[in-house]
């Protein structure tokens, strides 16, 4: 049996590859729907553009409260069930999708796929957060970040080119979470544990529940920045005072770079660029988070501690070139640079979550809250640009989206350099946790009850 190093020893690799499995699912809602739109139009004629249009925002409207939900029910004991039932249920939606034949049944199999997704997309990085500690961590959050954006390529031309045969064939791709469904064995608590390899000493025994330091302790550890003993990390009104820090700079980005989904192809059909270079600029920006994803710790490792704030320069960056240069060339350019940005920017803030989550049995409903953002935060997209438009009177202004939100996160860039000894601006959480020779004097105190 193969092994990779999880931080606090070793697990087998097959358990690796159905945790990061459950990140091919994540992108997927609404994703089939956005190629065949306009063929849907001829399918049913007498639907509006509305009611078109709802396909691909219920999933992700419907997915936010039970990404909430998954958050609040799961525990260390029964989250491979809620899992399994999230994907059962996306699986069997993504077979009924084939033997819908109206309007209103498409509409309900969104909701129900919604429902399916939300359920599972916590647990994609719960369950990361979980079993790797520390750089192992960090690596690993990077490959779940990539392997999503990878998904949404992949998807987007496969759907492409099956829908020319039939449009219900566009729908095969809902049929992905057949993969992790059939690996959930694998991604047990009982099966890592019985495989597992630890080292002795662990660094850290991120499965059992922390024990409470002492107020003096956690202003010690907050002084420091570092845990206040092996086993935990933040605590209380402090780690949630860093979730909410987490939260904002997750919505700020990707409500930031979001626009290239709802105005790029606005904006290139203004300058008379086709459809297929609008697909090859949008693929641009999955393709460049792909790779930062697949990177990340060498990124890390290259920038060091300013690797936020240039994450988020790169996102700026992007966002000026396509709202102020109108060439192909440019646009893909600005696309790719911002995808870079922002694939930096994910999961450096999923690591941090899993840094700051008081113990593992609060990881999934702290990832909850967070991948809550992310939804919010393309959901609102549209309203506040539109409200921008009409407060600086620029309705008729194709560039507008760009540039404004360019000037948006120019504001989140000056917080993070004047906070960049913040832990949320910080590039590497890790910096943080004690290092591997101390655990017998932290250990002392970690022993006291809760």
């Amino acid at each position: 049996m193969k092994y990779v190093d999880s931080g606090c020893g070793k697990i087998p690799l097959i358990s690796l590859l159905a945790i990061l499995s459950i990140s091919l699912t994540v992108n997927l809602p609404g994703l089939a729907i956005s190629p065949i739109m306009g063929k849907l139009d001829h399918v049913f004629k007498d639907v509006t553009e509305l009611e078109i249009q709802l396909l691909t925002v219920l999933p992700n409207l419907v997915t936010i409260p039970f990404i909430l939900g998954s958050g609040k029910i799961c525990t260390p004991k029964n989250q491979i069930f809620i899992l399994g039932l999230g994907l059962a249920l996306y699986t069997l939606t993504g077979v009924l999708y084939f033997f819908a034949t109206t309007m209103v049944q498409l509409i309900l199999l969104s909701c129900l796929l919604g429902v399916g997704c939300g359920l599972v997309i916590p647990l994609a990085a719960s369950l990361i957060s979980q079993n790797f500690v520390g750089k192992a961590r960090t690596r690993q959050l990077g490959m779940k970040s990539g392997i999503s954006n990878f998904t949404v390529i992949f998807a987007t031309l496969f759907v492409g080119w099956i829908a020319s045969i039939s449009w219900h064939l566009s729908f095969i791709v809902y049929m992905v979470p057949i993969i992790p469904l059939c690996l959930i064995p694998f991604m047990s608590t009982a099966y890592i544990d019985k495989h597992k390899i630890e080292v002795t000493p662990p660094p850290m025994q991120p499965r059992k529940e922390p024990a409470r330091p002492s107020d003096d302790d956690i202003r010690k550890s907050v002084a420091a920045k570092r845990p206040a003993n092996v086993n935990f990390h933040f605590q209380g009104r402090l780690s949630l005072m860093l979730l909410i820090g987490a939260m904002a700079l997750y919505f700020m980005a990707t409500y930031g770079t979001e626009v290239v989904s709802y105005y790029l192809p606005f904006v290139m059909n203004h300058y008379h660029l086709s459809t297929g270079d609008v697909g090859v600029a949008t693929a641009m920006f999955f393709t460049a988070a792909t790779l930062s994803g697949f990177f990340l710790s060498k990124i890390i490792s290259v920038v060091g501690k300013y690797t936020m704030q240039v994450a988020i320069l790169f996102c700026i960056v992007g966002l000026f070139a396509v709202g102020l240069l109108h060439t192909y060339w440019t646009y893909v350019l600005g696309v790719f640079i911002m995808g870079l940005g922002y694939g930096v920017i994910q999961p450096v803030i999923y690591d941090k979550t899993s840094y700051i989550a008081p113990n593992t049995a609060k990881s999934t409903a702290y990832f909850s809250y967070l991948l809550t953002c992310n939804y919010v935060g393309i959901s609102l997209v549209p309203f506040i640009i539109s409200g921008a438009k009409r407060l600086f009177d620029a309705q008729g202004d194709p560039n507008f989206a760009f540039v404004f939100n360019g000037c948006v996160i120019v504001v989140v860039l000056v917080v993070a350099i004047f906070t960049r000894k913040n832990f949320i601006m910080e590039a590497d959480p890790n910096s943080y946790e004690l290092p591997v020779e101390e655990p017998a004097k932290a250990t002392a105190k970690a022993d006291t009850p809760r």
